[in-house]
Formats: C-alpha cells, sequence, structure tokens
C-alpha cells in the first residue's frame, strides 16, 4: 500500500494505540499463524497492522479480511538498508506506540528505524533458531552496542531461545522473558467422523497412524521420521504414517517415502487448512526436528489429547516431559523413534496416560488465553494502555 493509503487508514484508527507487527511474510508457518492470531485478538483493544519486510505471503488476505491491514516492503536480498527509514515512515504516519517484531531479522530493522522515529516502544519476540547456529562476534559487537540499546523489551518462547540469544545474539538472559506460545483448543471429532477422517485419507480402522503437521522444511528433520517408520513397520505392521504440510523438502519427502518402501504405508496431504482437525486422526504425534521454539503444531495435537514424542531439541523438552506427559529421544537417533512407535503401537494405556498428562500440562502452561494476557500485560508495561482503558 502507497504511504497515502497508509496515512488514509491513520486518520480511520485514531481512537486507540498503535500497534504494528513486524514480520518477514505470512507465508504458511507457526510464527506467521501467531502473528493472524494474536493481531486478530488485539484489534479489538489497539490499532493493530502488520509490516512484511519480504513479501506479504499467501495468509495476508485472511488478516485483511478480518480488518487488519497488511503492507509490504519488499526488502531486496543481504543488507538492505533502506528498510529502516520505511519503518519509520510508516510508524509515524500510523502514530505507532509499539513496535512488535517477531523473530531477528525484523528486529534488526525495527531497532535501526528507531535512529528516525524514536516514539515508538519496541519489542523482540524470538520464535526459534536457525540450525546450525555460527556464532558471530561481529553480530553481537553491534547487537550489544547499536541494536538493544534502541529495544525496551525481549521475549523468548522457551528458555532454549533465551539461552541461544544470550550466545549467538549478545542478549542478557536476566532481560529476556519467557512467554511459551498457546494455541486454541479445536472442537474435538465425534469418533464416527474421526473414523470417517481416517478412510478418507485410506487408513485402515485398526491402523495405528503415527504422523506430524507443518512446513517441510530442512529443520524439521522429516528424513530421521520417514527412516523411523520404516523401522518400526518392520515389527509392527499395523503402523501407518501421516504427514500433513506442503513446503520445500515435499519432493525430496515423497521420493524417500518411495525409495523406503512405504508407498502404501504413508500418506502426504500436501497443505490442508484443516490440519488442526486431521491430527486428531494420528495415535502419536511427532517431531523429530533438529531445532524448534515452542511448536504451535505440537500444542494443538496435545491439545487434541493426540500423544507425542519429540526430539530434545529446542523448547520440546519443556512442553513434553520425557516419561510424564510423552515421549523425548536424542535428535537423529532414528532406532529410539522407532522404538517409541513400536511401543506406544502394542500399549494403548500408556498412550492414554500420556495424552491425558499432556493435555493437563497444556491447559496449565500453553493455553491461547494465558498467553494473551501476558502479552496484553507487556503491552501495558510498555505504556500503551488498550482501547478500553483510553475511553
Amino acid at each position: 500500500m502507497a504511504i497515502d493509503g497508509v496515512a488514509r487508514q491513520a486518520v480511520t484508527m485514531r481512537e486507540r494505540p498503535g500497534l504494528l507487527y513486524i514480520v518477514n511474510s505470512l507465508n504458511p508457518g507457526g510464527t506467521e499463524r501467531l502473528v493472524i492470531e494474536m493481531g486478530a485478538v488485539f484489534s479489538g483493544e489497539y490499532r493493530v497492522c502488520v509490516l512484511c519486510l519480504d513479501e506479504p505471503g499467501i495468509w495476508a488476505a485472511e488478516l485483511r479480511q478480518r480488518g487488519v491491514p497488511v503492507y509490504c516492503l519488499w526488502r531486496q536480498p543481504g543488507l538492505d538498508l533502506s528498510m529502516p527509514a520505511k519503518i519509520a515512515r510508516i510508524a509515524r504516519v500510523l502514530r505507532v506506540s509499539i513496535l512488535h517484531a517477531h523473530q531477528c531479522t525484523p528486529w534488526f530493522y525495527g531497532a535501526l528505524s528507531r535512529l528516525w522515529h524514536r516514539s515508538p516502544r519496541l519489542l523482540l519476540e524470538e520464535h526459534g533458531r536457525f540450525y546450525p547456529e555460527t556464532d558471530r562476534l561481529l553480530r553481537r559487537l553491534v547487537n550489544r552496542a547499536l541494536i538493544i540499546p534502541l529495544s525496551h523489551r525481549f521475549v523468548a518462547v522457551s528458555a532454549d531461545v533465551r539461552t541461544r540469544l544470550e550466545r549467538y545474539e549478545g542478549l542478557s538472559a536476566a532481560r529476556t522473558e519467557i512467554i511459551y506460545n498457546g494455541v486454541e483448543v479445536t472442537a474435538a471429532l465425534s469418533g464416527e467422523e474421526r473414523q470417517r477422517l481416517r478412510r478418507d485419507l485410506g487408513l485402515e480402522p485398526d491402523a495405528f497412524v503415527v504422523g506430524t503437521v507443518g512446513r517441510f522444511d530442512p529443520i524439521k528433520n522429516l528424513p530421521m521420521l520417514v527412516a523411523a517408520l520404516a523401522r518400526a513397520r518392520a515389527r509392527e505392521s499395523r503402523i501407518r504414517g501421516l504427514l500433513i504440510g506442503d513446503g520445500p523438502e515435499f519432493g525430496a519427502i515423497h521420493a524417500l517415502i518411495t525409495r523406503s518402501g512405504l508407498g502404501d504405508a504413508v500418506r502426504l496431504t500436501g497443505f490442508r487448512a484443516d490440519a488442526r482437525r486431521l491430527v486428531q486422526c494420528l495415535d502419536l504425534f511427532v517431531l523429530a526436528s533438529f531445532s524448534e521454539g515452542t511448536s504451535m503444531a505440537l500444542l494443538e495435537a496435545i491439545a487434541a489429547g493426540v500423544p507425542a514424542a519429540v526430539t530434545a531439541v529446542g523448547g520440546n523438552p519443556e512442553v513434553v516431559l520425557a516419561g510424564q506427559t510423552g515421549w523425548v529421544v536424542p535428535s537423529e537417533d532414528t532406532a529410539a523413534l522407532a522404538e517409541v512407535m513400536r511401543v506406544a503401537a502394542r500399549d494403548p494405556g500408556l498412550c492414554a496416560r500420556y495424552a491425558g498428562a499432556g493435555r493437563q500440562r497444556f491447559e496449565a502452561e500453553f493455553t491461547f488465553s494465558r498467553m494473551i494476557d501476558r502479552y496484553r500485560a507487556l503491552y501495558r508495561s510498555l505504556g500503551a494502555g488498550s482501547a478500553r482503558e483510553c475511553t
């Protein structure tokens, strides 16, 4: 949208404090889904807008349909030093009170924008980290000398992410608050509807279905999941796979499934808008990632009463407590993950106990309302009261 369009939007939204979410894009992903859901909730209290640095993404239309404006700056590859001035101009026109940067690249440009326009308070929320990470001294020095002093509050979605922010970005752990992601609970499927969905997916009534939901990205280590499925099925023929999602690795995973002789045993759905319902078709949810923050898909599975097995990376062990609410295996330990699949398929009582304990932990720590309350308090601490406080 042109800047004059931004100005017209600002005129119609003056009664509430301005909240600008800065993201890379709104293409499907856990961070992006969270931005959409937070934007929808807080649009009743703040003048919420979303600014995409790279491209709007296919989910931008959903936010716009909800009445939340989405702008895009079309960032150029590499270090694009035109970004800070553009962000500052939009923030000034929209009279933004808070810049909420999701992940470190938006944080970097958001912080520099305050050299042009000092009024907004800047919040970093880090969702996850690259894998493998590289320790760059120059980046830490720049952050400590310039970016951190231009920022006000820091949030990590897990204790592991907080540790990594300290090590790789130079942030103080003492200044970084942990706010776990939260998800809404999807209505439970009836037994009949669950069986119908499984039948539509080509899954037999007595199959033990193991799978995952998410973007097909290298960081998710889907080859480990496929390899574990192949090993587990060699000893437990009832095991089937259901992989829900799409992404750059989709073709490679499809080819790997074929090479592994799993073509008739593993279903690939591609992107599904009803993924939250489909996850209830699983008997065991698996997250084999190399790195995670607090996985939205994992939380959705646990909220739906599906027992989970995860790798011991990132925030996974903070969500799934080993031997209490699910299984936690070492990263890249295919044999261990295959054994979990076999044990789960043979012990429905254990699965039920883990599912129940996981749901209790979800209700205590990971609900959407709990997360929203934490961010509402954080926004107020930055000096931006909601519309209800301004009336």
